[in-house]
């Protein structure tokens, strides 16, 4: 059986890109992109519906970044880091809000202080569960549609 397409949006500021995933390797392609674009303390929310690949592209941007450590779903763990061997971008935090109900489940992940270490880049599976943290916040927007 054939998987599904996807159609990735990025948007960063005032500019946006498409990409069409077809096969698992395209993630590839579009983990490039967003690399070329993150820096220190950017802030990348990634939203789709469940199986859409939001953990696939973390795993394949932490690849492109050197992260000796295969990504995997922070869902139950609700944070991981993964360190980089990027030049100036040494960690990715890769958050999944799925199961936050409220901000102040968000307390326990100390995100602005994770977010001043130097060299982080923060990642966040459902950000609409998080509207409130994110709120006045730049962010570089990755939506996923079947």
């Amino acid at each position: 059986m054939k998987s599904q397409a996807r159609h990735v949006t990025i948007k960063h500021g005032q500019k946006s890109k498409k990409f069409l995933v077809d096969k698992v390797e395209d993630w590839g392609k579009v983990a490039k992109a967003l690399a070329l674009i993150i820096k220190p303390g950017s802030i990348i929310t990634l939203q789709g519906p469940l199986g859409a690949g939001k953990t696939t592209l973390v795993q394949y941007l932490a690849k492109v970044l050197g992260a000796p450590k295969r990504a995997i779903s922070p869902t139950f763990a609700l944070m991981r880091i993964y360190k980089t061997r990027q030049t100036g971008l040494r960690r990715l935090l890769h958050i999944d809000a799925y199961r936050i109900e409220d901000a102040k489940d968000l307390i326990v992940l100390d995100l602005d202080e994770e977010l001043a270490v130097p060299g982080t880049v923060l990642l966040i599976e459902w950000p609409e569960n998080i509207k409130q943290w994110l709120k006045g916040r730049k962010t570089i927007k990755v939506k996923i549609d079947f």
